[in-house]
């Protein structure tokens, strides 16, 4: 496996002292210059040559990487090693909506709701809150056990890109053999992120929560909006700081937190640029579920989902359709987000420390070696 690893105390090589680059361009100098009427030769500039491209051995040119390379690079990996990273991906969606599934049904199964005074739309207080209290629960329960997943697959992604990148096959067991070594750090990260998210969710939601379940106003599901709202910012900002952690603990074979600081200082001095292109990320895996998922929606009667009017409604059978439309769309969709959230690893470690340059002689060995 490549070395991922920078040396301790490393840095970018210092630039060499103007005397020492005086007289030494780093291209030939232009052709004398053409008759009256006669046009430069074609290419880079006046006559000078274009720098050389970056070498591309696997799916991204080894250098920083644009926004369009950082998302080809996620859906290249997936479409050239589908065994592996939809297999991974398989697993760990079965085994989410499995839980989903089952929580759900045991928050929104119908008759629960007790019976007071009636509103004047036929519903009643009690109803009302308790309602919004189940619904808040199974927000933060989606919250956690999506955090969990694409951490998750962010280091199994992690583990396909690292060889990727250089050119290297990647077989579902190598996938394997890379992740087993790290298997209990990883898990441990996945933890500790999702207890850093999943809190910050639990404590904006859990007034309103506490406020709908004892039915002593109708003020719970406000409540609960307002928690909504106020959760926003430090989520993602919590978020976005750690996202990188899973790919430290792969390739770097960071612990715990090693990984969580080795993902704020990746992240330092970057972090809008690593959030829309995470927030893009998001917006086209969130389309392509919608898509994916609506026809299980449909034959389960159930388009609205959990915004329907009365979601303690839904049936186990449309809870079950919902959660199949899930682990498909998401086992295609999932995959991509995690393959960018690697990307951007690579891409802030080539930008700040030189990481392009061990890939470029990493590559060279692979080759050499095949």
């Amino acid at each position: 496996m490549t070395e991922w690893s920078p040396p301790e105390g490393a840095h970018p090589p210092a630039p060499a002292p103007p005397d020492a680059l005086a007289g030494a361009p780093s291209y030939p100098p232009p052709p004398a210059a053409p008759g009256y009427g006669q046009p430069y030769g074609g290419g880079y500039g006046y006559g000078w040559p274009p720098p050389p491209a970056a070498p591309r051995p696997g799916i991204i040119p080894l250098r920083p990487l644009g926004l369009g390379e950082v998302l080809d690079g996620s859906f290249t990996a997936i479409r050239t090693t589908p065994l592996a990273s939809l297999g991974f991906a398989a697993i760990v969606m079965l085994v989410n909506q499995a839980l989903l599934l089952l929580l759900n049904y045991t928050l929104l199964r119908p008759g629960t709701s007790t019976t007071t005074t009636t509103n004047f739309n036929g519903t009643t207080v009690t109803q009302t809150n308790d309602v919004a209290a189940r619904v808040g629960a199974t927000y933060i329960a989606v919250a956690v056990l999506t955090s969990i997943e694409l951490l998750v697959l962010t280091g199994v992604m992690a583990a396909i890109i690292g060889e990727r990148v250089i050119g290297r096959r990647v077989r579902l067991r190598d996938a394997r053999a890379t992740l087993r070594p790290v298997a209990w750090p990883l898990s441990k990260v996945v933890v500790v992120v999702t207890l850093i998210v999943g809190g910050t969710v639990g404590i904006a939601l859990a007034p309103g929560i506490a406020v709908a379940a004892s039915s002593a106003g109708d003020g719970g599901a406000a409540l609960i909006a307002v928690g909504f709202l106020l959760m926003v910012v430090p989520v993602l900002y919590a978020w976005t700081t750690l996202s990188l952690a899973p790919a430290a603990v792969v390739l770097e074979r960071q612990g715990v937190r090693a990984a969580l600081r080795r993902s704020r200082k990746l992240v330092h001095g970057s972090w809008w640029r690593v959030f829309w292109i995470s927030l893009l990320a998001w917006a086209i895996a969130g389309l392509v579920n919608f898509v994916l998922a609506l026809p299980f929606l449909v034959a389960g009667g159930n388009v609205g989902g959990l915004f329907s009017d009365r979601p303690d409604k839904l049936s186990f059978f449309a809870l079950f359709m919902s959660a199949l439309g899930g682990f498909v769309a998401g086992t295609l969709s999932r995959p991509f987000q995690a393959g960018v959230s690697t990307l951007l690893y690579l891409d802030r470690r080539m930008r700040g420390e030189g990481l392009d340059m061990a890939l470029q002689q990493a590559a060279t060995d692979a080759s050499t070696q095949t």
